[in-house]
């Protein structure tokens, strides 16, 4: 991919050597790619929003599984917590 400063100096080759139409295009496109935001901004978290239950079906995960963290026991995890009430609440 290229970066716009190497976009730049191409576009003022191509308007030293005559191709003024070209040069004045890619311009257009590195100012495009410079005003461009970031897909992700910022991400917001989802907390739980009773931390006591959510701490107790977090220690009864564990007990359950070998390895923590892992995706397994991190979806037990989820499906306990929502399975007894718990809701998810976003920050951010």
């Amino acid at each position: 991919m290229l970066r716009i400063s190497q976009i730049v100096d191409q576009s003022i080759y191509e308007y030293e050597n005559g191709n003024i139409a070209l040069a004045e295009a890619m311009l257009d496109f590195a100012l495009r790619l410079a005003k461009k935001k970031p897909k992700y901004k910022g991400t917001s978290k989802n907390v739980p929003s009773n931390m006591a239950l959510y701490n107790k079906c977090k220690s009864q995960a564990k007990a359950k599984f070998d390895v923590w963290p892992s995706a397994y026991g991190s979806a037990y995890l989820t499906k306990l917590y929502k399975s007894k009430g718990g809701t998810y609440k976003s920050k951010g």
